[in-house]
């Protein structure tokens, strides 16, 4: 069945240390664009989100936001950054010699030095996060699927019925064909048989401007490929795998012989419906950009 490239999925899911958050959001990309955003501390965790990513998305643009809770607080220390210290001392001592007066170091002077006291967190194990991430970005993507194949049902259902449509005039088109030489011929005998008496018109000759014209208006190639084309898209809407790419391909060479179909007929009412044809294929074109 076809999917959508367009959803979204979130899931949250908690363990005793962590509880982590994933949403994902996917649009129309012609090629698989993956972005992951990150907490800066679970940055490594990255290239593991992508893979579960690709278990889910073939195509489309995807945009993965992952948050991630410690129930247990961040581990911190505060370091003196005793080389600063040292600086900042010689400093205040130079400009307490300048000025002629002493300049002490207290407490609530140290407090306000940039850099003095350095705030670092302990390091974090992003192995032990994983498995808490991951349940949450799966259950998330589970989610995005069940949206995108809703949708792409909805897609699919649409091309069918205009697909349908596209190969009633088909039939049209096939069933006026003949028709187009046989008036060919009618014409072409009215308009000798007013410039020449009836004795004198050459049989043979008409019959043969008769036969040209018919093998090079004939179109019987055209409608059977167009056809083929049609069959191939409809056994496509049914393929388990993402064929968003075929199915470009498909519109592609339909269009390509309803327009050959179209040039070649010369006939107005086959033009007329070579035009019918054209916006149904248009209307199937759009939603197939859609199609993952």
């Amino acid at each position: 069945m076809l999917a959508s490239m367009t959803g979204y999925g979130s899931a949250a899911y908690s363990g005793e240390e962590y509880g982590a958050k994933v949403e994902v959001r996917t649009v129309n990309h012609r090629y698989c664009d993956v972005q992951v955003r990150l907490p800066k501390r679970y940055q490594s965790l990255e290239d593991r989100v992508r893979k579960v990513a690709a278990d889910y998305i073939e195509r489309g643009r995807a945009e993965i936001f992952v948050t991630v809770e410690e129930f247990h607080g961040k581990e911190r220390t505060v370091r003196l950054d005793k080389g600063l210290l040292e600086g900042y001392r010689k400093a205040f001592s130079e400009a307490g010699a300048l000025l002629g007066q002493s300049s002490p170091l207290t407490l609530e002077v140290l407090a306000g030095l940039e850099g003095l006291f350095v705030v670092e967190e302990a390091e974090i194990d992003a192995g032990a996060v994983w498995p808490v991430v991951e349940k949450a970005a799966r259950e998330a993507f589970a989610r995005l699927a069940e949206m995108r194949a809703m949708e792409g049902t909805r897609l699919q259902e649409d091309m069918l019925r205009r697909l349908g449509r596209v190969e009633e005039l088909l039939g049209e088109i096939a069933r006026r064909s003949p028709e187009v030489v046989e008036a060919y011929r009618v014409r072409l005998a009215e308009r000798i048989g007013q410039l020449l008496p009836s004795e004198q018109i050459d049989e043979a000759r008409l019959a043969l401007e008769v036969a040209l014209f018919a093998d090079k208006s004939n179109i019987d190639e055209e409608i059977t490929r167009a056809r083929s084309h049609i069959e191939q898209f409809r056994a496509a809407c049914f393929a388990r795998e993402a064929v968003g790419r075929k199915l470009d391909f498909l519109l592609q060479e339909l269009n390509r012989e309803i327009n050959t179909i179209g040039s070649k007929a010369q006939d107005s009412a086959i033009s007329a419906l070579v035009v019918e044809v054209k916006a149904e294929l248009e209307k199937i074109r759009e939603q197939a950009q859609n199609i993952e």
